[in-house]
């Protein structure tokens, strides 16, 4: 066979890479930019296990796993760090809603901690918890380098023969016989049988354009980052009331968002000064000796946000032969990508659907069998 991999992110990388590592054939991944020019260099490098739905806690255990077993094949070390998350709760609905929601992490092996407000106290004295009636601490979080992730899939996919066409932009999928045909790029035709797409919010062009519509959309996401410090914040801390959340890389410097108002689509990826105040309001009233700290730079990317906030894999038998998607992670792209690549692979070579795949379907939306992912951060 002859694939088109549209798009040079971490979700196209693993696609690519696992579909290389399975001899599937020749393989071209397209990038518009370069490699990592999209949202997946622009990320948190946050990874976690706790959603409120099934499907995707199981999804997100196991793609962590993937991608731990995948380090030790990566010339860059990909720096797995599990320093957990802390949500900070602020009113009673909220402690039992993750109080309940605990019974079935801990039935898939990975439960959290409920603390007293005392407890958060003792462990992290910095934060001022005068709202803050208790907290929910997930050990299994934690953090990766992001680059170091895409460069390692990148160098493991090039050894395999992956072609990769930088500053190369795929402008049509041309089907014929409702079958894939030819992509057509702005460096001319190209004969291919399948077409993954996993171009993140540049998806639905190409989509559209052949009559496929699906329920996304892309939503600009800022992040702010300050010089480093000496290190003292273990977890990401993710404030309920605020919809802020805060870190600390491993270098040291201070990261974090804020859940902002944006309007949807394809606007500039520019960070608002109204997106800054908001964030350093809500953490330095949470983090206090925060208030002299020094921001460095700020960046946006984009979350490409799905009806029910979980990715899409796979295809709709009823598209055109060859054609398949890999997008819509509603800001859990990376976590994800990892599995979704091997499971993706597997698929197109075979026909198989992983049980583990199957709830994340295109066709899920037509059917009616929506996954509500409402733990959304940032």
């Amino acid at each position: 066979m002859k694939i088109a991999v549209v798009g040079g992110g971490i979700s196209g990388l693993s696609v690519a890479y696992n579909l290389a590592v399975r001899n599937a054939g020749e393989i071209h991944l397209f990038e518009k930019n370069w490699i990592m020019y999209g949202s997946s260099t622009r990320s948190g490098a946050r990874f976690r296990v706790h959603f409120w739905t099934r499907e995707n806690s199981r999804f997100a255990i196991e793609s962590i796993k993937t991608l731990e077993k995948l380090s030790s094949k990566i010339e860059w070390n990909p720096i797995i760090y599990r320093g957990g998350y802390l949500w900070l709760l602020t009113d009673e609905q909220q402690i039992e809603r993750f109080k309940e929601t605990n019974k079935m992490w801990s039935d898939l092996g990975v439960p959290g901690v409920l603390f007293e407000q005392d407890r958060i106290k003792e462990r992290y004295p910095y934060l001022n918890l005068d709202d803050v009636l208790g907290g929910f601490y997930g050990p299994q979080d934690g953090s990766f380098h992001h680059d170091y992730v895409c460069l390692g899939y990148y160098s493991l996919a090039k050894d395999l023969g992956v072609v990769f066409h930088e500053l190369t932009t795929v402008n049509e999928i041309v089907v014929e016989n409702n079958r894939v045909k030819q992509v057509k790029t702005s460096n001319g035709l190209i004969d291919v049988d399948v077409v993954v797409l996993t171009s993140g919010a540049w998806t639905n062009n190409l989509l559209n354009a052949i009559g496929i519509v699906l329920p996304t959309e892309p939503l600009r996401k800022e992040v702010c980052l300050t010089e480093p410090y000496h290190h003292f914040i273990d977890p990401l801390i993710i404030d309920m009331g605020s919809g802020a959340y805060v870190g600390q890389t491993l270098k040291g410097e201070i990261l974090g968002s804020i859940d902002y108002p944006t309007p949807p689509g394809l606007i500039d990826l520019e960070t608002r000064l109204g997106f800054v105040i908001s964030w350093v309001k809500a953490v330095t009233r949470r983090i206090p000796i925060l208030r002299n700290a020094r921001l460095m730079r700020t960046w946006a990317g984009y979350y490409m946000m799905s009806a029910d906030s979980s990715h899409i894999m796979g295809r709709d038998p009823e598209w055109p032969e060859g054609l398949y998607v890999a997008y819509g992670y509603s800001g859990h792209g990376f976590m994800m990508a990892p599995l979704v690549g091997e499971l993706l692979a597997e698929h197109i070579l075979t026909g198989r659907i992983d049980e583990l795949m199957e709830p994340f379907l295109p066709t899920r939306f037509k059917e009616n069998k929506l996954i509500q992912e409402k733990l959304v951060i940032g």
